[in-house]
């Protein structure tokens, strides 16, 4: 299955003209929105729908992926009386995809959408391959469906607007991206300073094209697929942690925690020590260290990694009670589906982030 995905690149002084607000058949549009937009008129061609469209606003977090905000969205939508004539148009960062897309494959067994990805997150991963879903139980993702919107329109203009954190986490992905299936991307990223104006957008295609490329060959994520979760499933961990403690971790920012801990384990499976891996770690630890408010590495150092099994056994990658989790055999490649025990995580936990203040 192939996503309809259309760019705005950053070379073009205007907005394009969006072709889909005419072949859309449609009685109208319906206007999910990250809480912002309230105040940001930065729209262009999307003026007139934006202007005669009702519209829904709800804070973006994963704290907005709930059961709660999603029956606020389908009462909404049912007193707007919708039906499958309209088009739930959903804009914002990877949270707000997650949910209005949930939200719209569901409402009177689905209704069409369309993603209009506002972060870097959304960009490359929230908004690309037709997962839509909810936090459920305090753990990530637990209830969602497969449903490819109708079109993605990805405006990297979006970008400019981003401070360092959001840049940060959605490069993070793009991260992911290269090291599972992009070795060339990868060499041509690693020295990135992500935080020059126009340093990121030039890469946002060919990182959506890696995910597209995936789940066009696995779109219910029972193979290839498997490979994008690379880092997450710490990162799940980590971010329910997070949130018992009473601590600020953005998703993007544990990922690249979670892969430093993936490519050690990765080392360990191939039993050597592999320097792409260590480049690639030294690299990551660049990025997260250009935002030392929000890298926590007090608090990770002082972690014990027992308090995450919990999470870890709840990742919805798990078969038959067992961790399984994403590998890489070299850069650009990954493998799938291998086990993970307590005492594995436990001792490459200790060699990634028990000194992690003192490296």
């Amino acid at each position: 299955m192939h996503q309809n995905i259309q760019f705005n690149q950053p070379d073009q002084n205007q907005h394009l003209e969006l072709p889909w607000i005419q072949w859309i058949q449609s009685d109208g549009f319906r206007i999910l929105a990250d809480e912002r937009f309230r105040e940001l008129p930065v729209f262009g061609p999307l003026t007139h729908v934006w202007n005669t469209s009702p519209k829904c606003f709800i804070s973006a977090g994963e704290d907005s992926k709930s059961i709660k905000s999603a029956e606020r969205i389908w009462s909404w939508l049912d007193q707007e009386n919708t039906d499958r004539g309209h088009v739930l148009l959903i804009v914002g960062g990877g949270t707000i995809s997650d949910l209005g897309g949930f939200v719209a494959s569901t409402f009177k067994r689905g209704i069409p959408f369309v993603l209009v990805p506002t972060t870097l997150v959304g960009m490359i991963d929230a908004a690309i391959g037709g997962k839509n879903g909810l936090n459920y139980s305090d753990y990530k993702n637990q209830i969602g469906t497969f449903q490819l919107p109708d079109l993605t329109y990805i405006d990297v203009n979006f970008i400019s607007s981003l401070d360092a954190l959001e840049r940060t986490n959605g490069w993070m992905e793009l991260v992911k991206h290269s090291l599972i299936s992009d070795r060339t991307l990868w060499n041509e990223i690693q020295n990135v300073d992500i935080h020059l104006p126009g340093a990121i957008a030039p890469w946002v295609p060919r990182a959506a094209e890696i995910k597209k490329h995936i789940v066009a060959q696995d779109f219910l994520d029972e193979s290839l697929r498997k490979s994008l979760n690379f880092g997450h499933t710490v990162a799940h961990a980590l971010e329910w942690k997070a949130q018992q403690d009473d601590v600020q971790l953005s998703h993007g920012v544990a990922v690249g925690w979670g892969m430093l801990w993936s490519l050690a384990w990765s080392n360990s499976l191939l039993q050597r020590d592999s320097t792409d891996f260590e480049l690639a770690s030294r690299s990551i630890r660049m990025w997260l260290d250009t935002i030392p408010a929000h890298h926590q590495s007090h608090w990770l150092s002082a972690l014990d990694p027992a308090e995450l099994w919990p999470a870890m056994l709840k990742d919805k990658k798990n078969l038959d009670g067992a961790v399984l989790d994403v590998a890489l055999t070299q850069i650009g490649e990954a493998i799938w589906n291998q086990p993970v025990t307590l005492n594995k995580f436990t001792s490459i936990w200790k060699q990634v982030f028990l000194s992690l203040e003192t490296n």
